[in-house]
């Protein structure tokens, strides 16, 4: 029997029940951390969860206005196009393998429903250690965006730090010779200037206007993500230099969000950090450590200092479909915009919202 249900924030207890079915996911399927993003506005969360006999897929999504987009405030009405949260998500199912039939019927029911809702184009970072690719295949593009990197931690303490790259090496001893420490701050005594050495952190690197999030956002992050939220923070003369949130789902940690004060910049003591969260993540039986990569996929700054604790690679991937290439077309000419000639749309998706 075919069977495709569509899930709101209100059906939290069935969202959480479903996703909690599939073989693998992360804190980033889950019905909490999609009203966070609900409520700062970037979409409508919806999880589409298609069941077939003992078969399930589930694919959350954010429903965005298309007439909210300037240019398309007439063209664009009674439209949506759907993006995924700030993070790794995309699809998860409940078995590895999925019989063809399966994954066609998905597709048709999912493709039936999103045009049924006016739903234009879709867009979705996927998950590096989640197999998705096979399961959007047909429909759209899966395109590598960029490399994240991991540290695998089902090897020996040893072994993981003999990845390490000479500069990572030294800069930890050198802080410990400072006598710096980094604490896991399980009481949370240190979150309120863990925020604001995060501000400090975003006006340094000049960083866009999203990832300035508000106060409340960091507590209503503690409290509604389902999973284990942990803070880190390094100390040097009891003074806090830098710290990181970290969220452990299913044998993998993620480094969230995380921050320095600019007078501790030349020692570098987030290295520290990671070193001493990676040991603790050890011992939790964690298999994953997964530090992420650049600022949209690039390969910067930040991309070369994860890459100093590890030489495990993975390719991050975005899932890129026009569902309606009628409406798309129009309302990329209503901006003027040249699907053949024009190189930012091209790189942007959907188009009508690069510019």
């Amino acid at each position: 029997m075919k069977d495709l249900k569509i899930l709101r924030y209100e059906n939290t207890a069935l969202w959480k029940k479903t996703i909690k079915e599939m073989i693998r996911y992360d804190f980033y399927h889950l019905p909490g951390y999609h009203s966070l993003a609900e409520g700062r506005g970037e979409g409508i969360a919806h999880l589409y969860v298609y069941r077939e006999k003992e078969y399930i897929a589930a694919l959350p999504l954010l429903l965005r206005k298309v007439q909210n987009v300037p240019g398309l405030e007439k063209a664009g009405k009674d439209l949506w196009d759907a993006t995924s949260v700030y993070g790794y998500a995309g699809p998860v199912t409940s078995h590895k393998n999925l019989p063809e039939s399966f994954i066609l019927n998905f597709q048709d029911s999912i493709k039936e429903e999103l045009i049924k809702q006016n739903v234009i184009t879709v867009f979705s970072r996927l998950h590096p250690f989640i197999p998705q690719t096979k399961l959007l295949q047909g429909i759209g593009k899966v395109v590598t965006a960029g490399i994240t990197i991991s540290i695998d931690l089902t090897l020996s303490l040893e072994e993981q730090r003999s990845q390490y790259s000479k500069g990572h090496k030294s800069g930890v001893n050198k802080l410990k010779k400072l006598n710096a420490v980094c604490i896991h701050d399980e009481r949370l005594e240190y979150f309120d200037e863990f925020i604001d050495l995060y501000y400090e952190t975003m006006n340094r690197v000049t960083a866009k206007n999203y990832y300035y999030f508000e106060k409340s956002y960091f507590e209503k992050f503690i409290r509604q993500v389902e999973d284990e939220v942990h803070l880190f923070v390094c100390l040097l003369d009891n003074k806090m230099m830098c710290g990181g949130l970290y969220v452990k789902c299913n044998n993998i940690l993620q480094s969230f969000l995380g921050g320095m004060r600019d007078e501790f910049r030349k020692i570098s003591p987030r290295k520290l950090e990671k070193d001493t969260v990676r040991i603790w993540a050890k011992e939790q039986g964690i298999q994953i450590f997964h530090l992420g990569g650049g600022v949209g996929g690039k390969k910067d700054s930040l991309y070369e200092f994860k890459s100093g604790f590890s030489k495990v690679r993975h390719d991050f991937h975005v899932w890129k479909w026009i569902v309606n290439p009628v409406l798309y077309e129009k309302l990329c000419k209503g901006k003027y915009i040249d699907l053949e000639n024009n190189t930012d749309s091209a790189s942007y998706f959907p188009a009508y919202r690069a510019i």
